[in-house]
């Protein structure tokens, strides 16, 4: 994924589908089912590499 880091909903080769969020300033993201219904991991600090291999979901 190239430029910003925005919220939102994305799916990750090897995470599945994450959801990435901003608090108090720094970015996390947070795994869940193919759904979006049920979250699989608790937040996560989120690192360049995991932002590079994300695609947006449609």
């Amino acid at each position: 994924m190239e430029g910003q880091m925005r919220e939102g909903w994305y799916n990750h080769p090897n995470l599945g589908l994450i959801k990435i969020l901003k608090k108090t300033g720094s970015w996390y993201y947070q795994c869940y089912n193919k759904k979006g219904t049920k979250s699989l991991s608790k937040e996560r600090p989120l690192d360049q590499w995991t932002w590079a291999l994300s695609e947006e979901r449609d």
